[in-house]
């Protein structure tokens, strides 16, 4: 059987490449741990609802996640006479149609 030590030798020796989506993965799983981990010490650290607190810890993460996927951009409202010319222009040049 192989030493704790030797074991984490062997480990720090072998090079591992992880792509892209691989790090993305991760650092998501990482970061429902830790919001999990709080949510249960804000119940007061109770055993027996790792599942719930994990469950809730996802859907928060998903929330999030979508309300940062369709913020509202700001845009500059263009006056329709200006549009309008602009749309012959565009129109007459052959760039829509």
């Amino acid at each position: 059987m192989l030493s704790h030590d030797k074991i984490a030798e062997t480990i720090d020796s072998q090079e591992v490449m992880f792509d892209e989506e691989a790090v993305y993965r991760a650092s998501q799983i990482e970061e429902v741990l830790n919001l999990a981990y709080q949510i249960h010490r804000s119940h007061g650290g109770l055993f027996g609802y790792d599942l719930e607190d994990w469950l809730q810890a996802q859907r928060e993460m998903a929330g999030r996640n979508r309300a940062d996927q369709f913020g509202v951009k700001e845009t500059e409202r263009v006056d329709s006479a200006e549009r309008n010319q602009e749309r012959n222009c565009e129109q007459w040049c052959g760039l829509k149609n």
